[in-house]
């Protein structure tokens, strides 16, 4: 089996499908197999072509994504163990639809439960400093298809929601990109004309008509933005076992020790662990937010997030080189695998260019 460059772990159908249409021709793999792949090959903007596979579990979270990466890893033998997807992020960090590039990722429900609460026990992943970097200088994606400037109409919108959801405007993470220096606060007071907002005091406030005009635009979004001035964030991603919906998240994981932690989802550490147990040179996962983990998650922005963060990675994968597998370091003797005497064979080894 020839090794691949890049492979490519999505967790679920709709992460599989944004990662597939970065790339035209795939080319379906041992389909009778447990874990099926597509192969396709990305052409970089500087004339660089990498060969990429494409696969995804059976279902979601960190146990069958470790098998199956494990399994596809041993047999492909990447230069780069990738995840795009979705995640929750903190709101106190990122807007919804921001894209988080883990510099950093652990499980953060590895540890000891005591009379006195849990105790954290995280073993942690860093992701290499040329990848932190490439990622850092692509903190304005405005290149990227799902990337678009806010409009006036766009700012109005996102500034009822704000207020609608008890949300202070002018602090939120998001603020200049729909409110650039010199539009604050002309902007409100055009939307103050409309008759949708008010201010009584030092802050705006929604008005009834505000309010209902709010509240049906948001009814009516059911699937969620085709662009938004979205920005990337290297910063940390904790993984766990469940789906967090209580709010609570931040402020816990904050309590465990890593107080920037700015993503939370279930498989960027297995990811990393993978790469790290089986030789890969080099892991990425990079994840769109898709709700910030609290009583008002939902879905509309998952489909929007699950195709920003797979066109970060690709952007990522053409911004650096990725470190191939040695052709002349396959040729190696394994015996006694899982207790079976195997003898000679032609196999293909973890050792590595760069």
């Amino acid at each position: 089996m020839n090794p691949v460059d890049v492979l490519i772990v999505a967790a679920i159908p709709l992460e599989h499908e944004a990662a597939k249409a970065g790339i035209e021709d795939w080319t379906l793999c041992d389909e009778d197999d447990p874990h099926p792949y597509l192969r396709g090959e990305y052409r970089c903007s500087d004339g660089r072509r990498l060969s990429v596979a494409l696969a995804r579990p059976v279902r979601m979270s960190g146990r069958p994504t470790g098998v199956a990466a494990t399994a596809l890893v041993d047999r492909l033998r990447p230069g780069c163990l990738t995840m795009p997807g979705v995640c929750a992020g903190n709101p106190g960090q990122v807007a919804l639809g921001d894209v988080v590039v883990a510099e950093m990722t652990y499980e953060y429900d590895e540890g000891k439960q005591t009379t006195d609460g849990f105790v954290g026990d995280h073993r942690q992943y860093q992701l290499d400093q040329k990848w932190i970097r490439a990622a850092q200088e692509l903190n304005a994606p405005s290149g990227l298809p799902s990337y678009g400037p806010a409009t006036e109409e766009e700012a109005a919108l996102w500034l009822l929601e704000r207020l609608l959801l008890d949300q202070d405007p002018v602090k939120h993470p998001a603020f200049e990109r729909y409110f650039p220096p010199g539009t604050w606060p002309q902007r409100p007071e055009a939307i103050e004309a409309r008759g949708h907002i008010v201010r009584p005091g030092v802050k705006w406030v929604l008005t009834e008509e505000g309010r209902t005009f709010i509240e049906r635009a948001r009814y009516d979004d059911v699937h969620g933005p085709a662009k938004l001035p979205f920005a990337v964030a290297v910063a940390p991603m904790a993984s766990g076992s469940y789906v967090a919906k209580d709010g609570e998240a931040w402020a816990r994981l904050s309590a465990m020790g890593v107080r920037t932690v700015t993503g939370l989802d279930m498989e960027a550490a297995t990811i990393a662990t993978v790469a790290e147990t089986q030789g890969v040179p080099d892991w990425l996962v990079v994840k769109g937010v898709m709700d910030h983990a609290d009583p008002a998650k939902d879905d509309r922005y998952k489909r929007f997030a699950a195709r920003a963060s797979a066109e970060v990675l690709y952007a990522l994968l053409d911004r650096r080189a990725v470190r191939s597998p040695n052709p002349a370091a396959r040729n190696v003797r394994l015996e006694n695998v899982r207790g079976v005497q195997i003898g000679d064979h032609n196999v293909q080894h973890n050792a590595f260019n760069g």
